[in-house]
């Protein structure tokens, strides 16, 4: 009797623990986010309302195979380049899941001298600029 009475005290303690405190999943945060919250509106959004995203890319890696230097320019609706330095600039190489460079210029460049292509491909360069949601992609190829 004593073995009974003592199961029934502990599967009710273990049942109130357990639906007073109902476990919270936290989720990863979004692809190419910077780990935080999305910012109250207003906060951090860059002057000129980003619409759209230019860039380029170059080798800079010589001989040694192809080494990109990445350029972009955010823009607004004008065409016109979005001064200072409140954009989320994102750049993803590929076969990469997550970006490898993150930016909070507007307007900038980032050499990757470490990153060599060698095989013969066509290779694509994203850059998202993640407050606007503006993106662009740019491509190399290797012959």
């Amino acid at each position: 009797m004593k073995h009974r009475v003592g199961a029934v005290v502990v599967s009710a303690a273990v049942a109130m623990a357990v639906g007073a405190a109902p476990a919270q999943a936290r989720f990863a945060p979004p692809l190419g986010d910077f780990g935080s919250q999305a910012p109250p509106p207003g906060k951090l959004a860059p002057r000129g309302s980003v619409t759209k995203v230019v860039a380029a890319v170059r080798n800079i890696g010589g001989s040694g195979g192809y080494a990109p230097l990445v350029s972009w320019s955010a823009r607004n609706a004008k065409g016109a380049a979005v001064p200072g330095n409140r954009c989320r600039i994102e750049v993803t190489f590929p076969g990469q899941r997550w970006p490898m460079y993150p930016s909070t210029a507007c307007q900038g460049s980032a050499a990757f001298p470490n990153r060599r292509y060698t095989v013969p491909a066509k290779y694509p360069i994203t850059v998202v600029e993640r407050t606007s949601g503006a993106f662009t992609t740019v491509t190399f190829e290797i012959g």
